[in-house]
């Protein structure tokens, strides 16, 4: 089976037990079934969450993989892993590496959770183009719209903190915490890329 094909058993699966999770709530109407009910209640609010999440992992696996298939020229051998990605999702054998994957290999453990190290983002940003081959023009409107990114990226670091911070479900405290520390990891690519345009 592909991941792919997981995601989607697992949501059809979370689909199902949502389905005998509503039609067993029915069932307990009498007082003596309040306890019961409470757990299955929860149980179901549950269930709502993670086939919402398998979902958009489903979307997103969509979206991203035919952004990728629209930018990756074969004439550049500097995106030869990037393209044995998408063989790999074609064949619906991978999902979709990030940037923890693009900095450091996957074996190197809890990459999700951990800001690239100093050296290995200037090992990245060694690969850029040298500044003095881009037209100034082209320069002033790749640091301007990177400028306008960073400052997204602060916003949605203060959403995913307040997230993480007032989220009742334990999903989604965890969810918010790992895109939080995703978000801290292109907050410091981005910064190292403009520091690089600007020398």
């Amino acid at each position: 089976m592909t991941l792919v094909e997981t995601i989607r058993t697992i949501k059809e699966a979370e689909e199902r037990a949502l389905k005998d999770y509503k039609e067993l709530l029915k069932e307990l109407k009498r007082p003596e079934d309040a306890e019961l009910r409470r757990v299955i209640l929860r149980l179901a609010v549950d269930k709502i969450f993670h086939k919402e999440l398998m979902e958009a992992i489903e979307r997103a696996y969509k979206e991203a993989s035919a952004l990728l298939k629209e930018h990756i020229e074969p004439f550049y051998p500097e995106l030869e892993p990037i393209r044995e990605s998408v063989m790999e999702l074609d064949q619906g054998l991978a999902l979709l590496p990030g940037v923890p994957s693009l900095l450091l290999p996957l074996d190197f453990g809890k990459v999700g959770y951990r800001i690239p190290p100093e050296e290995v983002l200037e090992e990245l940003i060694k690969s850029f183009p040298e500044i003095s081959i881009i037209p100034q023009d082209k320069l002033d409107r790749i640091i301007e719209k990177l400028n306008d990114v960073v400052e997204m990226e602060k916003e949605m670091q203060n959403g995913y903190k307040e997230l993480e911070n007032r989220a009742k479900h334990p999903v989604i405290r965890e969810l918010s915490k790992a895109v939080l520390h995703n978000e801290e990891q292109h907050n410091a690519i981005l910064s190292k890329i403009i520091d690089k345009f600007k020398k």
